[in-house]
């Protein structure tokens, strides 16, 4: 990191005209000293194989070389003074380029870094305003799933209660064409119960009639078959005792004036079932016991009136002496 701090300080634009300034200065020295010209060394010639040292005084032309000299040596300073002032110049014009291209880089630079946080920002907001219309569009497309789900609850709802009010309007015709079915059957039940009421009591009252004129008849027969069953059972209980009496085997000594009391059971032919004694003196009720089993059949009326008054008897045997 501090080789990275480093190398951003020496690409700061301040740095740069430092260092540039500092090149220059440094190459304006190095063009002096090669520009400066070297003295100029005047030989005097003399005869051949004779040393300069040895050599006699020059004539006065070594004062006009001299002079030559300065002046060549002015021009030359001259020259070189506008040599290096041309330098100059042309390295202050360089350094200028330099710093208008640098300033013109660090613009192009700068408008660079905005452009491209420009372009960041952009595309942040365009990947922020995608994200939204992606948010959006989700809630959008859930809101309309929501809102078609509620749609179709709600279409599925109205179906339902139509569908209800449909049967609720069906149960209702049918309920009212059972209700007017019920009045008419009522109605129709009504009047045929009238109707049979009607003929029942018309019957009724024929049968009344019919039947008190029955009745009558029957009660007149009835009077007349009671006297005559009256007759008849006061005339088969005589015969009944008068077997009895034939077959009991009397004692004088031990039954006169003592009586006994028996039930006898008797069959629609006469036929004795069962003998019983109710009360009575034991010689009277074991001799009359003996005297029906000896009988083992007592007359018996053919009628069944007669016979349903006879066929449980209670008879009093009362052993008779002359």
């Amino acid at each position: 990191m501090k080789s990275d701090a480093v190398q951003k300080w020496w690409q700061t634009p301040l740095t740069k005209s430092v260092g540039l300034h500092l090149s220059l200065v440094l190459i304006l020295f190095i063009s002096s000293l090669s520009f400066w010209p070297k003295p100029t060394q005047i030989v005097i010639s003399g005869e051949a194989g004779s040393s300069a040292a040895s050599a006699p005084p020059p004539p006065p032309a070594p004062v006009e070389a001299v002079a030559i000299d300065k002046q060549v040596l002015e021009q030359r300073v001259a020259e070189i003074k506008k040599q290096q002032d041309d330098a100059r110049k042309a390295e202050e014009q360089r350094i200028r380029d330099l710093e208008r291209r640098a300033q013109q880089a660090e613009r192009s630079r700068a408008a660079e870094e905005a452009r491209l946080k420009r372009v960041a920002e952009e595309k942040r907001k365009a990947d922020e305003a995608a994200q939204a219309s992606r948010r959006a569009a989700a809630e959008a497309k859930k809101q309309q799933e929501t809102e078609a789900a509620k749609a179709k609850a709600a279409e599925q709802q109205r179906i339902a209660r139509e569908q209800e009010r449909k049967k609720a309007e069906e149960a209702a015709k049918a309920a009212e064409a059972k209700r007017k079915a019920e009045q008419e059957a009522l109605a129709k039940a009504q009047a045929e119960r009238e109707r049979k009421a009607r003929e029942d009591r018309e019957r009724a009252e024929q049968e009344r009639m019919m039947q008190e004129q029955m009745s009558a008849e029957a009660e007149a027969r009835r009077r007349a078959r009671a006297q005559q069953a009256v007759t008849e059972v006061q005339r088969y209980t005589a015969m009944i005792s008068d077997a009895i009496d034939r077959n009991l085997i009397k004692d004088e000594s031990t039954m006169r004036g003592r009586t006994c009391r028996v039930n006898i059971r008797l069959a629609t032919n006469g036929f004795v079932t069962s003998v019983n004694v109710i009360s009575g003196e034991r010689v009277v009720c074991d001799a009359a016991v003996r005297a029906v089993n000896r009988a083992g059949t007592l007359p018996m009326s053919p009628d069944p009136d007669v016979y349903n008054q006879l066929k449980d008897i209670t008879l009093t045997v009362a052993p008779e002496f002359r």
